[in-house]
């Protein structure tokens, strides 16, 4: 029983990881709407805001225009507070209750719905959509239901939308629903630098952004799935971006490391709506997919002096997404030239470098006095003091820096670096060169310093990504629907090998010295299989000719450290 206690957080981590292998429900369900039908009176149906506060628009891009944040803002949220029993209107078709409400904003070049009381009964369906259906979100079923009640649905382009929920009659109560609030995009030409009505959208970015599918992206295959766009919806709606990482359980909690001014409160955690995958298919391709996506998030740590914030989604990827888990590199004295992947404008994934290795300012004036940067510490950020290629601009914030070894050291806080004009082209590259001299001064929050930040309180990022108390300075990414072998940890003193193994496997220290390290090997119903000793070289070799296939967690001890390895015995 001791035993048993001593490793039942052990036990419960690799639970986790083995649980995470099965596959979770879509994030949207099979189902089509019914659509807006001839004999619906306009009257009972549509429900029309009064045009928006000009002065608000322009408060909000003055406020913007003099930030050195790279978050973008992109629209304002209007509360409109729509339930099925006082608006729209209900109607028989067939075996099932319909519901619509057809909403229209004034001057919207998208429309995004906040559900603040979502709470669906199993067979009711919901949707969102345009008048001409030409883009539909859902179906949102009893399957998207949240402990927090809340469901964003991202933007539908146009000034319309209609949402629309099916009951069967055979169910008499739907559940619970009432739509919050509209979030209206806004026309911003004081960011925008792609075509006319640019709001977020497809190839709305800057000139000298590279897509993550050019050639100077290909290195990087593996690791871009990591990167997402994050749609926040606040008191204004904005874009960022954030970055999947892994934990040292490989253990597949979605965990999202973005900035604290993107993602700073538990309803802005709540209100977000992340993009997977959204990126051209080859270098400046067509637009790329949207139906891959998880709204609402919880918030698990944030800074306030340090410009970063951990959320875990409201459930795992499905596997049809192909994600990956970023691994990072805590480490306080780079030693690589350094890469970033961002949304910048919201639009498809973009790709940056910089030759250099990243400083660390050294005294408060090697930073703006942008609003945003008061009360972050000025030594917490890695400085990228100009960019080689490609840049970043308002959206980007959040967006991670990678080491060469594609491992996360941080995450875009804000900066003045931006496109320059065109200079000339290069025909060997296929590419038009821009002016440097304004690509300059970007600002990432420092990984390493938010491992442990305000550990008093819970802040730091170190007990949730280092759940296993390895003390591991890095950790390699995570491919969920990978079928290599589980990789160990670097760092680790102990090797597990082969891994899978089919009979007989090693443990063997990298140090040869140790003499009185033990084992144990748990299974996966916590049961205590095989204990023992490695012998004066550091090694020991164990026959798991009797264990059933399947995952096995393995604790090395050595003079008060501990070491976990999970092994996978194929049999025979």
């Amino acid at each position: 029983m001791k035993f048993h206690t001593n490793y039942i957080f052990l036990l419960q981590a690799f639970l986790f990881f083995a649980g995470s292998l099965t596959t979770y429900g879509q994030v949207e369900f099979p189902g089509a709407p019914r659509g807006i039908t001839s004999h619906l009176k306009a009257a009972n149906v549509i429900y029309t805001l009064s045009p928006p506060d000009p002065l608000e628009i322009d408060a909000i891009r003055e406020s913007s225009r003099d930030n050195f944040s790279k978050a973008f803002p992109f629209g304002i949220i209007r509360q409109v507070n729509l339930s099925p029993e006082a608006h729209g209107s209900w109607n028989y078709e067939g075996d099932i209750r319909v519901w619509r409400v057809h909403v229209i904003s004034p001057g919207a070049y998208s429309l995004g719905v906040i559900f603040k009381q979502y709470a669906l009964q199993p067979g009711v369906k919901l949707f969102v959509y345009d008048p001409g259906q030409n883009r539909v979100k859902g179906a949102f079923t009893s399957g998207n239901n949240k402990v927090s009640g809340v469901l964003p649905v991202g933007h539908i382009p146009g000034q319309e939308v209609v949402i629309e929920m099916q009951v069967p009659l055979a169910i008499s109560d739907y559940g619970t629903l009432e739509l919050e609030s509209i979030s209206h995009a806004f026309l911003d030409i004081s960011h925008r630098s792609g075509p006319p009505n640019c709001a977020g959208e497809f190839n709305c970015s800057q000139a000298c952004m590279i897509d993550v599918n050019c050639v100077e992206g290909d290195d990087w295959w593996m690791v871009k799935p990591s990167v997402v766009r994050l749609l926040i919806n606040k008191t204004i709606s904005e874009y960022c971006t954030g970055v999947l990482v892994n934990n040292t359980a490989y253990d597949g909690t979605p965990y999202i490391l973005t900035a604290q001014h993107c993602i700073g409160t538990d309803s802005h955690a709540e209100g977000t709506v992340v993009q997977f995958n959204y990126e051209s298919a080859e270098c400046f391709g067509e637009d790329g997919p949207l139906n891959m996506s998880v709204s609402g998030a919880e918030l698990i740590a944030v800074g306030d002096s340090i410009d970063f914030s951990l959320v875990k989604l409201s459930l795992e990827p499905p596997a049809s997404y192909k994600v990956y888990y970023a691994g990072w590199d805590r480490s306080d004295i780079p030693a690589t030239p350094s890469t970033t992947i961002h949304h910048p404008m919201g639009d498809v994934k973009k790709i940056s470098f910089d030759e250099d290795i990243p400083s660390v300012p050294e005294k408060q004036s090697d930073v703006p006095n942008g609003t945003s940067w008061k009360g972050f510490h000025y030594f917490s950020y890695w400085w990228i003091k100009r960019w080689d290629i490609g840049t970043t601009e308002g959206g980007s914030s959040g967006g991670p820096l990678f080491n060469a070894g594609g491992r996360v050291i941080g995450n875009l806080v804000g900066g003045r670096a931006t496109c320059g004009d065109s200079i000339g082209y290069d025909a060997e590259t296929d590419r038009v060169i821009y002016n440097q001299a304004f690509n300059y001064d970007d600002y990432f929050a420092r990984f390493g310093m938010a491992w442990d930040y305000e550990e008093e309180k819970g802040n730091e990022l170190a007990q949730w990504l280092d759940p296993l108390n390895s003390g591991a300075s890095a950790l390699g990414g995570y491919n969920p629907t990978s079928v290599e072998p589980l990789q160990a940890v670097a760092e680790k003193r102990f090797q597990v090998f082969p891994n899978p193994a089919s009979r007989f496997f090693s443990i063997a220290s990298k140090d040869p010295t140790s003499t009185d390290a033990s084992y144990v090997i748990l299974n996966i119903s916590g049961a205590l299989l095989r204990s023992g000793v490695l012998d004066h070289e550091g090694r020991a070799t164990i026959d798991s000719g009797s264990f059933p296939p399947g995952m096995y967690l393995i604790s090395v001890s050595e003079k008060g450290y501990r070491e976990h390895h999970k092994l996978i015995v194929t049999g025979q």
